[in-house]
């Protein structure tokens, strides 16, 4: 496949990821994909047989984006765990504010947004949980190993219930439009495990 085919299919996806995020995936046309894209009907076409196929590629695209920024704040070895945390976290309220409130988890407001028997959504979206889900249980477990997390803790639930709180701080920080609950909630949550 040649590049310019390759950054056709890069640019879709990108207008399409931002596109269906703030203006809703269900009131988004894929003519309208091709018109802020500036990448022709039929090359959007040969990349996406249809809005459902450029969904899936979306939400690929926010899972990378999601994992590539929790890879790089976990490298940063020299801050604690509830730091590297906290810094992920800084991140997303900042990335809320710059699209001004619009929208604060893209898995959900796609979930919301999809067709219900549209199972190849929600299952790529459960994965991608499972698999944040996870990385909070290996952090949790890391901080209770490195004392810095109490070991009366259960990583796995603790875990569960950090994801439902972060969710729910997303959900209300956009709501409120105030960037500053995910950090908050957070910290607050942490406080509970040390």
């Amino acid at each position: 496949m040649s590049n310019i085919k390759i950054s056709n299919k890069k640019r879709v996806i990108e207008v399409a990821a931002l596109l269906f995020f703030q203006e809703g995936y269900t009131y988004t046309s894929m003519d309208e994909v091709v018109k802020k894209s500036g990448v022709s009907k039929s090359n959007v076409y040969y990349h996406f047989s249809s809005k459902e196929e450029l969904l899936l590629a979306v939400i690929d695209y926010w899972i990378d984006v999601y994992q590539s920024n929790i890879e790089e704040v976990m490298k940063q070895t020299d801050l604690s765990l509830s730091e590297r945390m906290l810094t992920f976290l800084e991140g997303l309220a900042s990335s809320i504010e710059q699209r001004n409130y619009q929208g604060s988890c893209p898995f959900i407001t796609f979930i919301m947004q999809s067709p219900n028997d549209d199972l190849d959504v929600k299952e790529k979206i459960n994965h991608f949980f499972d698999d944040l889900t996870s990385i909070c249980e290996h952090l949790i477990q890391q901080g209770i190993e490195t004392k810095e997390f109490r070991k009366d803790i259960n990583a796995k639930e603790t875990a569960q219930l950090f994801i439902n709180n972060l969710e729910g701080a997303l959900f209300l920080a956009e709501v409120k439009r105030d960037s500053s609950i995910i950090t908050s909630t957070a910290k607050d949550f942490l406080k509970l495990l040390i």
